[in-house]
């Protein structure tokens, strides 16, 4: 059931925001210039964190975040679209809107190309991988 539908239209017309409560979530789409191209943002609060899932308009989950006090919190997961199974492109843990802990990003083959490891948003190690397949 939806609940308080907003909509916001931008400066030349090319971008919409429509937000409503659906089952409790917050649902947020940004349509961009044809009224079925969009991407959808499900946002959904537990315990002070707020959680985006962030889905194209073919369905496809792109993006996945937190946030604590509107500062990203947490682990971020960003996936291979094209792939559509649910392949992961990177990951990025956060604390306090500073990276924190381990940043992979991976190639089409599911394989680590980059690794870093953060300490309170300062870059402290780095990994890359030496044999890079063009994938």
């Amino acid at each position: 059931m939806k609940e308080k539908q907003k909509i916001t239209k931008y400066p030349g017309g090319n971008k919409k925001t429509e937000t409503f409560i659906e089952d409790g979530i917050s649902i947020t789409k940004h349509f961009y210039n044809e009224k079925d191209a969009y991407v959808k943002e499900l946002i959904s609060l537990k315990d002070g964190i707020k959680t985006i899932k962030h889905i194209t308009s073919q369905g496809i989950v792109s993006k996945l975040e937190h946030f604590l006090d509107d500062k990203r919190h947490g682990e971020e997961i960003k996936y291979i679209v094209s792939k559509a199974d649910g392949s992961i492109k990177s990951t990025k843990v956060y604390d306090n809107g500073k990276l924190h802990g381990q940043s992979i990003i991976y190639n089409q083959s599911a394989q680590i190309i980059k690794h870093e490891v953060y300490a309170l948003g300062k870059l402290s190690l780095t990994y890359l991988r030496e044999n890079t397949e063009h994938n």
